[in-house]
């Protein structure tokens, strides 16, 4: 029995605690950018930049979208959001794109523009609840498809932004032997 849930079980307790950390830092993170900046989509730099870095310090599968799921969680309990229980998959979403894009070959693309697109597409993986919400809400269509899109835009930007931080942050941890290479070692 190999995938993400497989893969999960045989966590050892210190990568548990690193998911359960990066976890804490993106609901931090949201508590702390709760304040009106006038900028939206300003949090998914945060959100972006600890999952792609949880994926490269637990480099298994399942781990981005684990400490998704995990802060969605914890977001959804202390009522943090305007869409209340729809959290936990505006979180689960962008970490079930970084483990996908994490199991591309990385020859495939330079280390910092994978970064960066990993980070874009968590960002905008934010128009299918934004869309979905508002769609039951009853609004025409044409205006869904564009709040929603303008949404995943600046989310998908910041996410990018977030990304490209994630890539300079690996490469520290690297460098001074915090992390392995994750070609030494693949995920299972």
């Amino acid at each position: 029995m190999r995938g993400p849930v497989a893969a999960l079980r045989r966590l050892e307790t210190r990568e548990a605690l690193l998911l359960a950390f990066f976890a804490t830092f993106i609901v931090l993170a949201k508590a702390a950018l709760r304040w009106h900046l006038h900028v939206p989509g300003h949090s998914m730099f945060a959100t972006a930049l600890f999952l792609v870095v949880a994926r490269a310090c637990v480099p298994r599968t399942g781990a981005a979208t684990a400490v998704g799921l995990l802060a969605g969680l914890v977001c959804a309990a202390l009522g943090m959001g305007k869409g209340g229980p729809l959290i936990v998959v505006k979180l689960l979403l962008p970490g079930l794109v970084v483990d996908a894009g994490a199991a591309l070959p990385r020859w495939s693309l330079p280390e910092t523009l994978r970064g960066v697109l990993l980070g874009a597409a968590a960002g905008a993986m934010d128009f299918f609840p934004t869309a979905t919400v508002e769609l039951l809400a009853g609004m025409p269509a044409g205006l869904v498809a564009q709040h929603a899109a303008l949404a995943a835009g600046t989310k998908g930007a910041f996410g990018a932004l977030g990304g490209w931080a994630a890539v300079a942050i690996i490469r520290r941890l690297r460098d001074h032997g915090i992390i392995q290479d994750e070609a030494a070692h693949p995920s299972p």
